[in-house]
């Protein structure tokens, strides 16, 4: 005998509003874990998040496999009702330019390349007396855009002539900290985050993923702090646009739509990006070209901080 139940209406779910342009936004997690996220959510998740894990990298010292954490910064902006998170992969072992250069951090966060004597006597040629090389060391992968981020979370002073003490200036992970990092213990992130309250300007995308979905994202090669978008200043975007385009140009981002030049919030648009070859990988924007490893650095490598 043939049966059908009751009807049951079907109603219009809300759509879910994507964003893109730039905000202001509340730290409110790191790394949380499973029972946190539920209660983030409000509801029973069917996954258990994993942060640590192996990757291989290739730069001019060649290909290895190495330990990574991700670092998941939750963030929200309660006023549009906007939840995103920015991530930040950072993998132990340090980046080698086809020059032979290695990318370098100091006790400020500031970023730069150098070749392997300057690192080791921590005296910089004449045409970088610019560069403040107290704490210089080689920075490990992902480093410097994560410190950047809590640098700009904290409003770290960037003019170090208009402070009385440089460590109030300071920015900087010790080789001990990270080492509990990269095997998952993130306790030194929370309790930075839980120390402000601070928001942080951040970028958000919508990017179109492999199967035409659509997700929300956000950039995390540069961000900016609070008071930027309140700013009446024409080029307050300047260098966010700079990097946007030099990753464009370099191969990413090609699947992730930003919005207008002027980067003013607003409701993305629902026109998937068609994907394709061209747009579809992600690429490494700091990756080099092949190169077999230099003898040179087969001895003791101490300095590189990796051990």
């Amino acid at each position: 005998m043939s049966a059908f139940g009751k009807e049951v209406e079907v109603k219009e779910g809300s759509a879910v509003k994507l964003y893109t342009g730039v905000e202001n936004f509340r730290v409110v997690a790191v790394n949380p874990t499973k029972e946190e996220m539920e209660k983030m959510y409000d509801r029973e998740l069917n996954f258990t998040p994993e942060y640590v894990g192996t990757t291989k990298v290739t730069d001019s010292d060649g290909e290895r496999e190495v330990d990574q954490v991700r670092l998941d910064f939750f963030l929200a902006n309660e006023d549009n009702s906007i939840t995103t998170k920015v991530q930040f992969y950072v993998a132990n072992t340090h980046h080698r330019s086809a020059s032979g250069k290695y990318k370098c951090i100091n006790s400020f966060g500031r970023d730069i390349w150098l070749e392997e004597d300057a690192i080791k006597t921590k005296t910089l040629p004449d045409n970088l007396h610019w560069y403040n090389a107290d704490g210089v060391k080689v920075a490990k992968r992902g480093e410097a855009e994560m410190i950047s981020f809590l640098v700009n979370l904290l409003n770290l002073p960037f003019n170090l002539d208009k402070v009385s003490d440089v460590s109030e200036a300071y920015a900087r992970i010790d080789k001990e900290e990270w080492a509990k990092i990269i095997a998952g213990d993130v306790t030194l992130l929370r309790g930075i985050v839980d120390s402000t309250n601070n928001k942080i300007g951040i970028l958000l995308g919508v990017k179109t993923t492999g199967e035409g979905k659509l997700r929300q994202t956000a950039l995390n090669r540069h961000t900016l702090r609070q008071f930027t978008l309140s700013s009446s200043k024409a080029t307050k975007y300047k260098y966010i646009l700079k990097d946007l385009d030099e990753a464009v140009a370099n191969g990413a981002l090609g699947n992730v739509d930003f919005g207008p030049r002027s980067l003013v919030l607003g409701e993305h648009q629902l026109e998937a990006t068609v994907i394709s070859a061209d747009n579809t990988n992600q690429t490494d924007i700091f990756a080099t070209e092949d190169a077999p490893a230099d003898p040179g650095l087969a001895g003791d490598q101490d300095w590189l901080g990796e051990e």
